[in-house]
């Protein structure tokens, strides 16, 4: 199996190593991620810029790596378009990143991003995301339990789609701990702060904390705080069809029906 690996949080991220060393036993792996963090890049490309790519220390057996100048989807087009164009991945796998990917959130994920990539190019794609990568131990435990995935979803059943998992810290990994899920809504309270620099101007600084609102229970921000693990298909068609019938009616008179 050849799979193509990227993140947003750097080729030297402890999460991308532990993750290609784990699928490394059974796979063919190619590292393409950025020379440095990138997180909350979502599928932003560097357009009419020069973007270096240059390889790095192997990982360990079976892994080649990348380092890539650009985003996380920059990675993923080099990768795909240019790198690998004659060794077409069978598979990308985006992560493991330090922290969750959940709801909402994933529109400005860069983890998300490159498994997205999948869709654009009909190449089965999972986003892989960790409540944390400390410590060490549940680190490759969350790497040994995305392989079990990977390898009942990819390899036995051959599954063509895309997948966001999000897998919370907890002492035992099982099968039986995944919630199959939609996104949710992740909204943030106190998102936005005022500072100041050095030289007295004003600016702001974008952080906050998640607000815990009751979900409903077939979302993924429900169950991640419940201590489930979360998966959730992902595709590109961002239509919201449940409202056509709506905007119809205001329109109508405007629309041309051929």
């Amino acid at each position: 199996m050849n799979v193509l690996m990227t993140n947003d949080d750097g080729y030297e991220a402890p999460g991308i190593k532990a993750l290609a060393s784990a699928i490394s036993e059974f796979a063919r792996i190619t590292v393409v991620a950025p020379d440095r963090e990138r997180s909350s890049c979502s599928g932003a490309l560097t357009l009419r810029e020069y973007i270096s790519l240059k390889e790095q220390p192997s990982y360990g057996a079976n892994i080649q790596v990348f380092s890539c100048g650009g985003m996380t989807a920059d990675c993923c087009k080099i990768a795909i378009e240019g790198l690998l164009v004659n060794d077409k991945p069978d598979l990308i796998l985006s992560g493991a990143n330090r922290g969750y990917n959940i709801g909402t959130d994933c529109l400005y994920s860069g983890t998300v991003a490159g498994a997205m990539e999948g869709c654009v190019f009909g190449i089965p794609s999972m986003a892989v995301s960790l409540e944390r990568i400390n410590p060490e131990h549940f680190l490759l435990r969350a790497c040994k339990f995305t392989v079990e995935l990977v390898k009942e979803i990819f390899v036995k059943n051959q599954y063509k789609g895309t997948l966001n998992l999000n897998i919370p810290y907890m002492e035992q990994l099982t099968l039986n701990k995944l919630k199959l899920v939609d996104l949710g809504l992740h909204r943030y309270k106190n998102a936005i702060k005022v500072i100041t620099d050095t030289d007295g101007n004003q600016g702001y600084w974008i952080g906050g904390e998640p607000e815990i609102e009751i979900e409903p229970k077939n979302t993924d921000i429900y169950w991640i705080h419940r201590n489930k693990v979360t998966l959730t298909p992902l595709g590109w068609d961002m239509t919201a069809y449940n409202e056509q019938k709506i905007i119809h009616n205001i329109v109508k008179n405007h629309v041309d029906e051929f």
